[in-house]
């Protein structure tokens, strides 16, 4: 009984130190959760005046800049497709990027495409990708310690219009767990390019009807291209922090029941512990009493 009264006191002690740990990492995740959520509303707001100039800009081209491609003109010089996934730079968030690898890689054997080309962010999803020997043809790390920034988005998503435009692929998607209701999350496909704007034309009648005429003083191309680039931006930015927030919020979760599950192992062993503290106590006044003579040995 000596070496589990020790052994409960050594455990007892280890997890009443990792107890606050998994309290302040609960705090952390649902802070960063709830900031995730926040910049996705802002953003929100910043698509729809995006939508608003668009829409205004569009009766004025003739031909946009991101316009789809003649296939039969030119092939693409690296691959068809492109799919990226949005993976975890840090653990403790359960099956994450495992789930994310196992419904893309489903998602991806129903894709009737040419050829394609998988590409990864955030190097617990390259590892876990690594070790199920998917090849990557392009990685990159995600902030460890903070949400990824809309200036990131901005250069990373230049690039790839660039690459675009030249030819290099002719569609690319995005594949990633989003946020859902009640801190869960879900597997979630969007396609970044080429851009589509039909929705952004439905809704110009809508906007004729509230705002004036407006007045272009400058090349419309010009002013589409800008807006163009910005929305591309905008929307790869939106995926990431839907991304980061179905992360954290799945780190919150397992935080919140790896808490609940230390602080019953707490209680039960205070109760092993009193139980042989007060067994201990009763042998040491019955040896005492039979010193004495007071009871039989």
């Amino acid at each position: 009984m000596s070496q589990n009264f020790e052994h409960a006191k050594s455990r007892l002690e280890n997890i009443s130190a990792i107890e606050p740990l998994l309290g302040a990492l609960r705090t952390m995740s649902m802070g960063t959760w709830q900031m995730a959520l926040n910049k996705i509303d802002q953003m929100n707001a910043y698509e729809e005046n995006y939508n608003h100039i668009i829409a205004e800009i569009l009766p004025n081209i003739k031909k946009p800049r991101f316009k789809s491609k003649n296939r039969k003109d030119k092939k693409p010089e690296i691959t068809d497709t492109i799919i990226l996934l949005i993976g975890t730079e840090r653990g403790l968030c359960g099956k994450f990027n495992e789930t994310l690898i196992d419904q893309s890689l489903n998602w991806i054997k129903d894709l009737d495409v040419p050829s394609y080309q998988i590409w990864a962010m955030g190097s617990r999803l390259i590892r876990k990708l690594k070790q199920m020997d998917v090849k990557i043809s392009w990685r990159q790390l995600l902030p460890a310690t903070d949400l990824t920034t809309y200036q990131q988005a901005f250069i990373q998503t230049q690039e790839w219009v660039e690459q675009y435009e030249a030819y290099a692929f002719s569609q690319f998607f995005v594949l990633f767990n989003q946020i859902e209701k009640g801190g869960r999350y879900q597997f979630s496909t969007f396609k970044l390019l080429p851009y589509e704007n039909q929705y952004l034309q439905a809704s110009q009648k809508q906007l004729t009807e509230k705002w004036p005429p407006p007045i272009i003083e400058t090349d419309p191309k010009g002013i589409y291209s800008k807006i163009i680039q910005h929305y591309i931006a905008a929307s790869f930015y939106k995926l990431t922090l839907k991304s980061a927030a179905a992360e954290h919020a799945a780190r919150f979760n397992l935080m919140e029941e790896a808490k609940d599950n230390a602080e019953d192992i707490i209680e039960e062993l205070r109760r092993v512990i009193n139980s042989e503290r007060k067994r201990q106590i009763t042998q040491q006044m019955q040896e005492l009493a039979a010193g004495a003579g007071l009871l039989d040995n």
